[in-house]
């Protein structure tokens, strides 16, 4: 009863007409063919699938012919459709047509004419062919290595429904040496997807072209995310361009402490000293890195201003943030420990000597025998002046302030401390010292007592200090 299915292809109602071009599928006539070939343009989305998934069953040529000119459907899944039947027939007439569609704007219609190529033992022919093959695999990574003949492909995927392969083809984008990419990074960083805009505005910044400044700032003040913000503010740093400095000067306030650390570091490229008003406060900020960023921006801005607000670092509670700002500190100013600027530290670094953090206390115990507080001299016989020794004298007196500390650890480093200095002012302390209620401590003293040669004046002295030195 052919010719009552071949009737039934005009029939009103779509789902007859899908219903007849199945069974004529598989009838496998000339004549079932032909009328399949009339149904090639049906308006319903769905008979046309079922009419490629039938023209799939007949190995002839001008079955390959009709599902090539299939791939130009404005459909998507009918697009499909046509590449798995040509799959299926495994004609060399469809190669060519399966290789125009690796350039398809649907991912799935790539990786489909892929595969059926890849069935049909095809190899690509040149760099370009190369690069769409890789691409339409989704190997991002390997249609770079393809150089300018991987922008298009790798660019086209940026239009993938699945986040991952876009941020997958932004970031293959970043690794290809063309100037064309510029054009649909900028494009990716208006994403939907956060992460695809941060992996966009990381290659941006690696493409060194003016062309990405603007959007980039434009980004410091709109977008929702922010890591993409910080991610802006760090490719601002790489490009260089000072009209980024107000925008990112505004972000110092910013309430994620990750972009306060990315406009820090980016200010620091510009080397502005009138940036040293905006930067100080942020030295006090809560976060440890954001702290650290700043003293490092503030030594590459190089104004030796900055040593008087550095050297209150010292005294940080993170080890990481002393040792930084002692490293600044040093390169702005050598003699930094000596300077008008470091005698009007002084009295925020004694006021941290009773901080409840033994390490905070401790830390400003040695910035302040680094610097020491140097007084008006007393002209002496011979009307000199020693500033080593008056600061030697002061060192002396902090750690003899230090050893009535309530810490018994800070009790304990200002007794050693005491003991390779040798200053004899410090035996009577000492002495006090080795009636210590901590071991550790009476101990200290009692081996600082025996540096300084000191000698018990009493049976009892003589016999607590000797007992101390035996443990």
């Amino acid at each position: 009863m052919l010719w009552w299915t071949q009737k039934k292809l005009k029939s009103r109602s779509p789902r007859v007409r899908r219903q007849a071009v199945e069974k004529l599928g598989t009838t496998l006539t000339d004549s079932a063919c032909d009328s399949l070939l009339v149904m090639v343009k049906d308006p319903d989305l769905e008979v046309r699938k079922a009419v490629m998934t039938a023209l799939g069953n007949f190995k002839e040529d001008r079955s390959v012919l009709v599902l090539a000119n299939a791939l130009q459907d404005k459909e998507p899944s009918v697009r499909e459709t046509a590449v798995e039947s040509l799959r299926r027939l495994r004609e060399p007439k469809a190669i060519e047509p399966l290789v125009a569609a690796l350039r398809d704007e649907s991912s799935q219609v790539r990786w489909r004419a892929d595969k059926a190529l890849e069935e049909m033992g095809w190899q690509p022919a040149d760099p370009v062919q190369e690069a769409w093959h890789w691409a339409a695999r989704g190997e991002f990574d390997r249609a770079a290595l393809c150089g300018a003949a991987a922008v298009e492909p790798v660019a086209a995927a940026l239009m993938d429904e699945a986040h991952h392969q876009r941020r997958a083809a932004v970031v293959a984008l970043g690794r290809i040496g063309d100037a064309r990419i510029v054009k649909p990074l900028l494009q990716a960083i208006k994403d939907g997807d956060s992460n695809v805009r941060a992996a966009a505005v990381e290659a941006l910044a690696h493409t060194g072209d003016p062309r990405s400044v603007e959007p980039l700032i434009r980004l410091l003040k709109t977008d929702p995310d922010t890591h993409v913000r910080a991610e802006a503010a760090e490719a601002l740093r790489e490009l260089k361009d000072p009209q980024a400095v107000e925008p990112l000067t505004r972000l110092l306030k910013h309430s994620s402490w990750e972009v306060r650390r990315a406009a820090v570091n980016a200010l620091g490229v510009f080397k502005d000293s009138l940036l040293l008003e905006s930067l100080i406060p942020l030295l006090q900020d809560p976060d440890r890195e954001v702290r650290e960023a700043t003293i490092r921006t503030l030594e590459d801005i190089g104004d030796v201003r900055a040593v008087e607000f550095i050297i209150p670092a010292l005294k940080d509670a993170e080890p990481s943030v002393r040792k930084m700002a002692a490293s600044a500190l040093a390169n702005l100013d050598p003699q930094w420990a000596a300077s008008a600027r470091a005698k009007r530290a002084i009295p925020e670094l004694k006021t941290a000597l009773k901080h409840k953090e033994y390490w905070v206390r401790q830390a400003a115990a040695d910035a302040l025998a680094k610097i020491g507080e140097v007084r008006a001299p007393q002209p002496d016989a011979v009307g000199l002046y020693n500033p080593a020794q008056v600061r030697r004298k002061n060192t002396v007196e902090i750690l003899l302030g230090l050893l009535q500390d309530f810490d018994p650890d800070l009790r304990l480093a200002a007794a050693a401390a005491l003991g390779r200095i040798g200053n004899p002012g410090a035996i009577e302390p000492l002495v006090k010292a080795i009636q210590d209620s901590d071991d550790r401590v009476r101990q200290a003293a009692a081996r600082a007592l025996q540096s300084l040669r000191w000698q018990p004046r009493s049976e009892e002295e003589h016999v607590r200090f000797t007992a101390l030195l035996k443990r």
